[in-house]
């Protein structure tokens, strides 16, 4: 420890000069008294004078051996701490030079199996090693994380299973009422002095858009303010203007067709966007208003918010984005989470054998699983590590190559987030945004919905970690923009229309959703389990007690003053080291430590500079 040493040497160096002076005057004094015993005087000086000497040089020596003692002190304390890591960093190459030989040995029996049955071979199968089975605390291996196990390969669902449908728009609006609308339409921009001409109309399956082309000079914002009174000339419920339709120079007024074309999900995966496309995570939305499919790419997005009232459409869209899904990836592709805290909108998808846990209905155990999916997270990320690769296209790349397992995408899906959001807003809102922030390289994505887009739900963090929206119908412009940062939403006709902010793309996308009925999922959800065996592989038993307002797990795993400090917190919803201190009567290091648990356990939020942490947790969950 060459810290410690110089003020160790330098209190030995005092006391030894100390020490010499005192002998050095003892000498001296002893020559003086030989010389002058006869005189009385200066027997009487040198008596005063050696009596005081030693008593401060016997001062100066404790003084000095107190000093030494807690340099001592100090470091011995820097010495266990040293060993403390030294034994750390020994034990964590134990650990993966053993993990090291383990996939070197599993790698060179793949390797002799492989050349056994080219020789033509008969290669029975192996069963696990005693060691493997008797070990349940050993960390994960790769095998088990990421290779879900099937009894039969996987059948993927075939069309036939969904209803046909024709995707025709023509007499979704007459040419006379085409012509009707089109002149109201120029009677009323005239009417208010607009110089602007309707240019033509596009007939989409839910709405027709007509494009406008406003004179030189003219504002889109003066066409927009006609909002309501297009609306009430042409006899419209709901109209929405786009000023202006992005990468053209029109005006686009938006108005709901009298019939509608019902989009079937069949027509979506029949269509050249499906079966062509190149996305990763391949995910259907909808028909726009030019009858283009649009599919979206959940790898680029890589999470995506869904936002509308009931009966917008919102629960069939996510339905599409399952069976979406299933059509596309096997259990060895892709994992599924589902989290349902309304118990029946995924009460259909119960037995797909892409499930690694069932379907969670309670808030409480749906943080927990939540905490898992960061668990998840941080494992993959120490694979990719170890693999020396930056994502997982480098990790399946080199897992084709060198013959390991791949590493599956995995989906989380919460259907209704206001639920978890009213119980456990610190610690979804924390596992979320952590989730958002850091999966996408490891190939976890989310998808979120709920039917109360307000602020309390939807608050800044999601926002932020969400730029891929999907809005529906609602009631007011406040929870439009709450949604879309704009308005817009308000406008929409429900039953699957909706508008669809892409990744990448600063404009929105008004699309109509796919239908699917529940017969169709019952076909799908029968074919992909035949054959195929549940691969629930989650354990959220070391993660149900981590639940902000659960205490058992936390008393368990907690100190006295821990759970002392988490009710000062609670109590007075402040949450500062200094705070602490005063409070419980600790040095500063031990408040700081207890301030960064409460954060780790998502009991408080992250400093932010001179904001005040926030609170978590409160009295009353602590009380149950």
């Amino acid at each position: 420890m060459p810290g410690p040493s110089k003020p160790q040497s330098k209190s030995i160096q005092r006391v030894k000069d100390g020490v010499r002076r005192f002998l050095d005057t003892m000498a001296e004094e002893q020559d003086w008294d030989q010389e002058n015993a006869s005189d009385s005087t200066a027997a009487t000086e040198r008596s005063s004078h050696t009596e005081n000497l030693p008593e401060e040089y016997v001062r100066l020596a404790k003084q000095e051996s107190q000093t030494l003692e807690a340099e001592q002190r100090q470091i011995a304390v820097w010495r266990a701490e040293m060993e403390a890591i030294l034994k750390d960093r020994e034990e964590r190459q134990s650990y993966f030079a053993d993990l090291a030989q383990e996939r070197h040995s599993r790698f060179q029996m793949m390797l002799e199996r492989a050349k056994d049955q080219l020789a033509g071979k008969t290669v029975p199968e192996q069963a696990p090693e005693a060691s493997e089975a008797e070990e349940p605390d050993e960390p994960v291996s790769e095998a088990k994380s990421l290779s879900p196990v099937s009894s039969q390969p996987y059948s993927a669902p075939t069309l036939d299973l969904l209803e046909a449908s024709t995707l025709e728009t023509d007499g979704l609006v007459s040419p006379e009422k085409l012509e009707e609308q089109e002149r109201k339409l120029q009677n009323t921009l005239d009417s208010f002095a607009v110089d602007a001409t309707v240019y033509d109309a596009v007939v989409g399956p839910r709405v027709t858009q007509f494009r406008i082309r406003p004179g030189i000079g003219v504002r889109v914002e003066k066409i927009s303010a006609l909002q309501k009174n297009i609306a009430l000339n042409l006899a419209q419920t709901n109209v929405r203007i786009q000023a202006p339709i992005p990468g053209e120079p029109y005006v686009g007024i938006e108005l709901g067709n009298g019939n509608t074309m019902p989009i079937r999900l069949r027509s979506v995966f029949e269509s050249r966007a499906w079966q062509q496309g190149k996305e990763t995570i391949p995910i259907t939305i909808g028909m726009d208003i030019q009858g283009k499919i649009i599919v979206a790419d959940l790898a680029k997005a890589p999470h995506l918010l869904i936002a509308g009232a009931t009966g917008s459409g919102k629960s069939v869209c996510m339905s599409n984005l399952i069976v979406s899904l299933l059509y596309r990836f096997s259990p060895e592709e892709l994992e599924l989470v589902l989290v349902d805290p309304k118990r029946v909108e995924f009460g259909l998808f119960r037995q797909v054998p892409h499930l690694i846990h069932p379907v969670v209905g309670e808030a409480k155990k749906a943080v927990a699983l939540l905490k898992w999916v960061v668990s998840e997270m941080e494992n993959r990320y120490e694979i990719l590590a170890e693999k020396q690769v930056r994502n997982i296209a480098g990790y399946n790349a080199k897992a084709e190559a060198q013959g390991f397992d791949k590493m599956p995408f995995m989906v989380v899906i919460i259907d209704e987030l206001a639920d978890l959001m009213m119980t456990s807003k610190g610690e979804a809102e924390a596992s979320l945004a952590r989730i958002a922030q850091l999966s996408r390289a490891v190939g976890i994505h989310t998808i979120i919905a709920t039917q109360r887009p307000s602020v309390n739900v939807i608050t800044g963090v999601i926002k932020a970690n969400y730029p891929t929206r999907i809005a529906f119908q609602v009631s007011s412009i406040v929870d439009s923009r709450t949604i879309l940062d704009c308005k817009g939403a308000e406008s929409l006709l429900g039953q699957g229309d909706m508008l669809f902010n892409p990744p990448g793309f600063a404009r929105l996308v008004r699309i109509q959703s796919p239908m699917v009925q529940d017969e169709e999922l019952m076909r799908v959800v029968t074919h992909v389990t035949e054959g195929q065996m549940e691969n629930h592989r989650v354990d959220l038993s070391s993660f149900d007690g981590a639940v902000a307002g659960s205490t058992e797990a936390l008393a368990d795993g907690a100190d006295d003053l821990y759970m002392e400090a988490l009710k000062i917190v609670a109590e007075t919803q402040k949450a500062s080291t200094s705070y602490l201190q005063r409070r419980l009567r600790i040095g500063y290091n031990r408040a700081a430590t207890l301030i960064e648990e409460m954060e780790d356990r998502f009991h408080i939020g992250p400093q932010n500079g001179s904001t005040p942490r926030e609170v978590f947790v409160t009295m009353e969950e602590l009380s149950r």
